[in-house]
């Protein structure tokens, strides 16, 4: 599912499941005549999986660990991990998200949700061109007439 693009005429119920944006728009346009009323657009997104939040823990995990270790050493502890810079912050940051991620893939516990990302908006094709019809070799067949004369001066 990593990376699919999706299609969609209301720009809420997402269908198929592509390679590419331009597949998935094709796959919509061969929809069309499939459906009752013509929409005026066809949506196009990348589907992703929802991020499972492991990532940014370490300074939650780090406030745990020093609260605990006040507690054991009655108050005396003040100063444990209080100076962990932002570079190792990070570092712990990656760590924590690597061991997580790890963890839901051997379990098989990610999430199973996903949602649709970075939509792009597509007009349908009207099927002939300003009322003008073409012939079966390609020529303008019936053009009619216009309701404003051309006038020159």
């Amino acid at each position: 599912m990593v990376g699919t693009f999706v299609h969609s005429f209301d720009r809420e119920t997402f269908h198929g499941s592509q390679h590419t944006r331009q597949g998935a728009l094709k796959e919509g346009l061969e929809k069309l005549p499939q459906l009752e009323s013509s929409p005026d657009m066809i949506y196009v997104g990348k589907r992703v999986p929802l991020d499972p939040g492991c990532s940014g823990l370490a300074e939650m995990i780090l406030g745990a660990m020093r609260r605990r270790v006040r507690e054991q050493s009655d108050g005396n502890s003040n100063q444990f991990l209080m100076r962990v810079n932002e570079h190792q912050l990070a570092e712990l940051d990656d760590e924590i998200d690597r061991v997580i991620r790890a963890w839901l893939t051997k379990h098989n516990l990610q999430p199973t949700q996903s949602r649709v990302i970075a939509i792009s908006e597509h007009p349908v094709p009207s099927p002939s061109m300003n009322g003008a019809s073409k012939g079966s070799n390609g020529d303008v067949s019936d053009i009619g007439e216009s309701q404003y004369p051309l006038t020159i001066g």
